[in-house]
């Protein structure tokens, strides 16, 4: 009886413990993830905003500072006379950016955002399958003790 217990014990310490902690990784993955895609949605926001804005007004916009501390911000119409709104810096991954065109831009975002959510649809069914796993080694010691 006492060696069952401790069988027991030690499988219910092993679903709450390692695979507890591999789970809440998967979930840490995928929202750095999600939250990476939701940076790259608001630049191609941007990017469209500038296509349609009006050659003569300046362009508003709030930007992130950091923390989703935001301060209002005025692009004036000299950048957009010296064509200098033709062009925006991305970034390509990790600390690598480049200057790329609206188009350019554009279309890499999108198959960016593409990809990053297939990545995110992965870690996701990773999680799913240790939760799934952990509650199966979990009801699989309940039914076990009531033996």
């Amino acid at each position: 009886m006492n060696e069952k217990g401790e069988l027991c014990e030690k499988y219910r310490k092993f679903a709450m413990g390692r695979l507890q902690s591999d789970y809440e990784e998967m979930i840490k993955t995928v929202n750095c993830i999600m939250d990476e895609v939701k940076e790259y949605e608001t630049l191609l926001l941007f990017i469209n905003k500038i296509k349609i804005l009006d050659s003569e007004e300046p362009l508003k916009t709030q930007m992130n500072i950091g923390k989703n501390i935001f301060c209002e911000a005025v692009i004036s119409n000299f950048y957009r006379r010296s064509g200098k709104w033709d062009r925006v810096i991305v970034k390509l991954f990790d600390d690598v950016y480049a200057e790329l065109t609206l188009k350019r831009a554009e279309d890499f975002i999108t198959k960016k955002i593409e990809l990053l959510n297939e990545h995110a649809a992965f870690y996701e069914r990773k999680a799913h399958s240790i939760r799934a796993r952990m509650h199966l080694i979990l009801s699989s010691v309940t039914q076990l003790e009531k033996l």
